[in-house]
């Protein structure tokens, strides 16, 4: 066996667990794991380090024959492709693309309570207190008619318009439970001048009084009379 063919059977090995090792310890310094994960799940990343680390201290060559085939080979490359995948992940969140993929209409939680109705609610302001996207979805109807603050992205869409009553300007936000492969888009339609002048993907907060529009049956969430300003994305993009 010469100096070359030696070198590979004996360090490849420990080369790929230290790999698999510094980049999942990169992805969790530089939080980039956010991106396709929920942040809570940052342990198992961690965890998983300190087991490529394991791995790779136990396969530092020692002094015994060490047997490496072609299918041995293999099969190490083949655990070499998601290294390549997490080095090459995006560093931007989901955004209207994604949004106008999986967008199907306002959740069925929204429908629901909205097919009862609403209570007049006096017109006051929630002590200033923001809210989230599904803050007001989950409950429409304690907050109908009443003045709300929340941020989320603005989209200019023809296609909200069947969702939305003819309104194509909405803010949204995703909802994701486990990874963004389960990301849920929310969304309230936005009735508002000074939409029109944001762009899309543009985070905004937007204050206005927020109201549970009868269509058909049913009911769209609808902010009226608001104001939209420009905001810095917040250090937590997704809904949990």
């Amino acid at each position: 066996m010469n100096t070359v063919d030696r070198f590979i059977v004996e360090w490849l090995k420990p080369v790929l667990f230290g790999a698999w090792s510094a980049v999942l310890l990169y992805v969790l310094i530089t939080q980039r794991y956010t991106v396709f994960l929920r942040p809570t799940f940052g342990w198992l990343l961690a965890l998983a380090h300190f087991i490529s680390m394991g791995f790779m201290i136990a396969a530092l060559p020692v002094e015994r024959p060490i047997n490496l085939d072609t299918g041995g080979v293999l099969r190490i490359a083949v655990l070499l492709v998601p290294i390549l995948y997490l080095i090459s992940l995006p560093t931007d969140m989901l955004n209207s693309h994604v949004f106008t993929n999986r967008f199907v209409g306002t959740p069925e939680v929204t429908v629901t309570r909205a097919g009862k109705p609403a209570t007049a609610t006096p017109r006051r302001p929630l002590a200033n207190r923001e809210l989230t996207i599904l803050d007001l979805l989950l409950n429409a109807n304690q907050y109908n008619g009443r003045r709300v603050i929340f941020k989320g992205m603005m989209l200019h869409d023809e296609e909200l318009k069947k969702y939305f009553d003819g309104q194509d300007t909405a803010v949204y936000r995703f909802l994701i439970n486990c990874c963004a492969a389960d990301a849920l888009p929310l969304a309230v339609a936005v009735d508002s001048d000074q939409a029109q002048k944001v762009a899309t993907d543009q985070w905004v907060r937007v204050e206005g009084i927020f109201h549970l529009r009868p269509i058909k049956g049913d009911a769209i969430p609808v902010v009226e009379d608001a104001a939209v300003y420009s905001v810095d994305a917040p250090d937590v993009a997704y809904l949990y």
